[in-house]
């Protein structure tokens, strides 16, 4: 198996750090990864070889040997909340993509990914955040968040990536509809929505009791 994909950083008992990788749904380590002063939680974008057949000596029964290289780790926020924030204000997005899998219930929290781009960083660098104006209304079961883009000091080229956020903790094993407000000159969503505040889209939250 070989693939180009996003996952994130686990360790095992010992410390030994080991790659979630998204979608697929298998762990992998290498050298080449244990070489690296990761965090448990890190989020990387790497090339991926397994060759299931010739494993030798793995660390843990379910994590296999691989080869990864490529190797590109990339911010991984919490979301902020701020409840002074009463409207949604915010630069305009370059791109904005939704990767899948795009919501990510991992063991101790709930991400989601994107890919974007966005200016290239001069004097004052450009920044994008989640951002939660107001309590999670627990009657409505909805929850609205604002993704906030500052672009910075204006340059002539842009620079892509990818970044992840963390998302509030909400109630587990309940069906939980998240709106998220964002300004994009050019995105992927396909449930999307526009009013004179900005573009949105929503999708369903629901956290099991354990996840990856």
């Amino acid at each position: 198996m070989s693939i180009y994909s996003t996952g994130s950083i686990y360790k095992t008992e010992s410390g030994i750090p080991y790659l979630y990788v998204d979608y697929t749904g298998i762990t992998v380590t290498s050298p080449e990864l244990q070489s690296e002063d990761f965090e448990e939680g890190d989020r990387l974008f790497a090339s991926v070889s397994v060759d299931f057949d010739n494993q030798g000596t793995q660390i843990a029964n379910y994590i296999y040997n691989a080869a990864i290289s490529g190797i590109h780790q990339f911010d991984c926020k919490n979301y902020t909340f701020d409840d002074t924030m009463t409207q949604y204000q915010s630069d305009t997005i370059p791109t904005l993509y939704a990767i899948e899998p795009f919501i990510n219930y991992r063991r101790d929290d709930t991400i989601l990914t994107f890919a974007y781009l966005h200016e290239t960083e001069g004097s004052t660098p450009s920044s994008l955040e989640l951002v939660q104006p107001k309590q999670f209304d627990a009657t409505s079961k909805t929850d609205t968040l604002y993704l906030v883009y500052n672009k910075g000091e204006e340059k002539e080229s842009k620079s892509s990536d990818y970044i992840s956020f963390k998302l509030p903790q909400y109630p587990v094993d309940t069906d939980i509809k998240v709106v998220i407000r964002y300004h994009s000159t050019l995105s992927n969503f396909t449930q999307v929505g526009k009013d004179k505040t900005s573009d949105y889209f929503s999708f369903t939250y629901n956290r099991p009791d354990t996840s990856n």
